[in-house]
């Protein structure tokens, strides 16, 4: 895959409802403007490894890729075709995103 192709970006029923529940978190009554932009920035971070899904380590789960985000949020990904190299590798599904704090001993 070359330098400008987009990849898939999926979600794992349970990245979904991680998301959902940082949303519900995030805009709360009284959560304030900050907290509004500590979700975007957690959804804009979850779209770059389209781009560059090697960028990330691999984490303390086999195959699984760990992308920081704002506030201490991090989302684990797994790369289809996870060649280590951006130019080469495939679709991206994110697993699931925790919170700071959060353990992430279980996918």
């Amino acid at each position: 895959m070359g330098g400008n192709v987009r990849r898939e970006l999926s979600y794992t029923d349970k990245a979904l409802a991680d998301l959902d529940a940082i949303t519900n978190w995030l805009t709360q009554p009284g959560a304030g403007r900050a907290a509004r932009r500590r979700l975007t920035a957690v959804w804009l971070a979850i779209e770059r490894p389209r781009e560059h899904p090697c960028l990330n380590p691999v984490g303390q789960h086999s195959g699984a890729r760990e992308l920081p985000c704002d506030g201490g949020y991090r989302a684990l990904y797994r790369v289809t075709d996870d060649t280590g190299r951006d130019d080469a590798a495939g679709d991206v599904r994110v697993l699931r995103v925790f919170g700071p704090g959060q353990s992430r001993d279980h996918l």
